[in-house]
């Protein structure tokens, strides 16, 4: 796929930072725009911001919790309702934990996991089978620098990260075994942008100095 111009895009995580940033790009790209977030409120906002770019912009917006493979799967049908098919999918909604893993809880790690890397498997299995129907499209998980290295009170976001790359490379790789398939994945590894996920970032409840000391720092 070279060009944007009249495709359906759609991002998840789209009320703040990459996917914000996301949206604006392809909205100057001409693209449809399929934008979803559980923060309804920088959703709104993302789709105002859209609209300035592009005044005859084809937007719409949706509330989705990307941990639900049920409200993933709807939101899939709805945007094949309403925009007739998709093209790209990025799937990049994601939050951070800081807890060195002694400290954190099993329900800590299933909550990012939930978003993190089940979110990216959600998106991708509900929005594949739509791309290989019309062999045309492309799949963009985002992944984190932290898909590559490791450091300390990140275990759960590594976790999430490094199977995002893992299952991203492999389809890739599967797509690819097709030399008449034109629907492609990519996997992303973004380092440090500002985007507020750090700013947003949830402290494990049960964190010892070590992750105190960050806090504070962080302040």
């Amino acid at each position: 796929m070279k060009s944007f111009d009249g495709k359906v895009s759609v991002i998840t995580g789209a009320g703040s930072g990459i996917g914000r940033g996301l949206a604006i790009r392809l909205a100057e790209a001409n693209s449809r725009l399929a934008i979803s977030d559980i923060n309804t409120e920088g959703l709104e906002e993302t789709a105002e911001i859209v609209r300035k770019v592009r005044s005859n912009i084809d937007v719409r917006a949706y509330s989705l919790d990307v941990s639900s493979r049920e409200a993933v799967f709807a939101h899939a049908d709805q945007v094949k309702t309403d925009f007739g098919t998709a093209h790209c999918v990025f799937n990049n909604a994601g939050v951070t934990l800081v807890a060195k893993i002694e400290h954190m809880t099993i329900e800590e790690l299933e909550w990012l996991l939930g978003i993190n890397l089940w979110g990216v498997i959600y998106g991708t299995k509900a929005f594949l089978p739509m791309l290989l129907e019309q062999n045309e499209g492309h799949i963009i998980n985002i992944s984190s620098v932290f898909g590559f290295v490791t450091v300390p009170t990140q275990g759960a976001y590594h976790v999430a990260k490094f199977g995002v790359r893992g299952f991203t490379e492999c389809l890739s790789r599967e797509l690819a075994l097709d030399k008449e398939c034109n629907v492609h994945a990519t996997c992303v590894h973004p380092g440090g942008i500002d985007t507020n996920i750090a700013n947003a970032a949830r402290f494990g409840e049960e964190i010892g100095d070590y992750e105190n000391k960050l806090a504070e720092d962080t302040k």
